[in-house]
């Protein structure tokens, strides 16, 4: 009997840890702009938060300035088409830290780093990506054949993590900033603390660094309410919003499945 039982529990725990990877890096998830009072970070709880408060998201865009109005933002965004869903993809930002307005990184940019800080990989589709082991990770650019050189995560994760390796041990990259130092800038948590990203990523064999944007306006709670006593407009705008939202985080999602095994329910 104890042996069935031992048997059973061994089979729900793998149940559980399903699909993660074998080695897998610290998560630093860095939020464009401010915290969203709505959005509960502990429910990925595997991740680490962090905010640039001071970052503003343009809203002028070849479509025309996106409207003040943030119900219609969300049917923009919910739908995919509109001035504000053109000015989100734009991806383009005012404000501080001046390096990550100055290089234009957007939602979706992923890099990962190694012991040291360096920058061994990056992606910009991060939005998309599932974030397993086969998700390939650029790595080199080739330009004067202009081919595209990458690496599965779980391979370079291995070979950060279980070998030691650094940035410094691989062939020299030709492309922008990989081989480098990851740039340094100060960040928020949800209390509104400030800390440096060289002090977060120190002493971690492999690290994450994956940048989203969530606008701060929408309600991501009022949706999953009872539509009872309200107005149907009222109720279908909260609906649009908890839409535009969720597609903003859906790569939170991913990286709690594809590198830590977990289904999060939303």
């Amino acid at each position: 009997m104890k042996k069935i039982t031992f048997l059973i529990v061994a089979l729900l725990a793998a149940s559980f840890t399903f699909g993660q990877m074998k080695y897998k890096p610290k998560v630093i998830v860095v939020v464009l702009g401010q915290h969203n009072p709505t959005f509960e970070e502990s429910t990925f709880p595997d991740l680490q938060f962090y905010y640039t408060p001071e970052m503003v998201l343009k809203t002028n865009t070849i479509l025309g300035k996106a409207s003040k109005n943030v119900n219609k933002n969300a049917w923009s965004t919910a739908i995919g088409f509109g001035r504000s869903a053109g000015s989100e993809a734009h991806d383009s930002y005012t404000g501080s830290p001046e390096i990550l307005v100055n290089k234009g990184i957007h939602s979706g940019v992923t890099y990962l780093l190694d012991k040291n800080g360096d920058i061994v990989g990056k992606t910009y589709n991060g939005e998309k990506a599932d974030f397993t082991s086969n998700t390939p990770m650029l790595v080199d650019f080739k330009k004067f054949q202009r081919k595209i050189v990458s690496e599965p995560l779980g391979d370079l994760l291995k070979s950060l993590i279980k070998k030691g390796e650094t940035a410094g041990d691989r062939k020299k990259a030709d492309y922008q900033d990989i081989g480098t130092k990851f740039m340094d800038f100060n960040v928020a948590d949800v209390n509104g603390t400030e800390h440096s990203m060289s002090s977060l990523i120190k002493g971690n064999e492999a690290t994450l660094v994956v940048f989203i944007y969530i606008n701060s306006k929408y309600d991501l709670k009022e949706a999953k309410k009872s539509g009872a006593g309200k107005k149907g407009r009222d109720y279908m705008n909260s609906v649009a919003q908890i839409v535009a939202a969720e597609r903003q985080i859906a790569p939170l999602y991913s990286l709690e499945k594809g590198i830590f095994g977990k289904r999060i329910k939303d």
